[in-house]
């Protein structure tokens, strides 16, 4: 899966949406083998590479992710081929993933291996892009639900409002990090 490529007319564009909102969630199409996808877009008053540094240790993952606990192999910090594992707060089973693409300061890549309770598969897509001395990270997830024929029922009443949700959450929680770390 290659990643989505930003023309400068469409990263301006989403900029002059997010100078009038926190987040924005963008128009989103799946790959041929996905269901669905959701794609959210934030502004960072910080530089890509402060920002980067943050996202790039598994081991910050729990400061966007607080319900999440974290544990990686090797020493945490992503590359491609890193595998990390997680799960919810008090949650028995760890789900496994692993990192498929990595840029430095610019984006990686992830994806689920194996299944978890709801999802089929996931992966996800997460790009910096620097603007005006501040970073655009705009976070694509694709996944695909494992109830077969009840699936689309379950993506609208379920899937997707948590997703969304939590991507929404942790992309404030890294800008509200980022910044705050950036002024000091």
């Amino acid at each position: 899966m290659n990643p989505k490529r930003y023309r400068q007319q469409e990263i301006r564009a989403i900029l002059e949406r997010l100078k009038k909102a926190q987040a924005e969630f963008l128009e989103c199409k799946p790959p041929e083998d996905f269901l669905h996808c959701v794609r959210i877009a934030v502004l960072v008053d910080a530089r890509v590479e402060e920002v980067f540094s943050l996202v790039s240790s598994i081991d910050n993952h729990y400061l966007f992710w607080p319900e999440y606990e974290f544990k990686s192999e090797g020493d945490g910090k992503l590359k491609k081929g890193l595998i990390y594992l997680t799960r919810e707060k008090g949650a028995e089973r760890w789900v496994k993933y692993r990192i498929v693409d990595f840029k430095e300061n610019s984006f990686y890549s992830g994806e689920m291996m194996g299944k978890d309770a709801f999802l089929k598969k996931l992966r996800y897509e997460h790009h910096f892009i620097p603007v005006d001395d501040m970073t655009m990270s705009i976070e694509s997830v694709y996944y695909s639900p494992r109830y077969g024929l009840v699936e689309k029922l379950l993506n609208l009443l379920i899937a997707e409002r948590v997703i969304k949700k939590r991507l929404l959450n942790a992309h404030l929680k890294l800008k509200e990090v980022a910044e705050k770390k950036s002024s000091s």
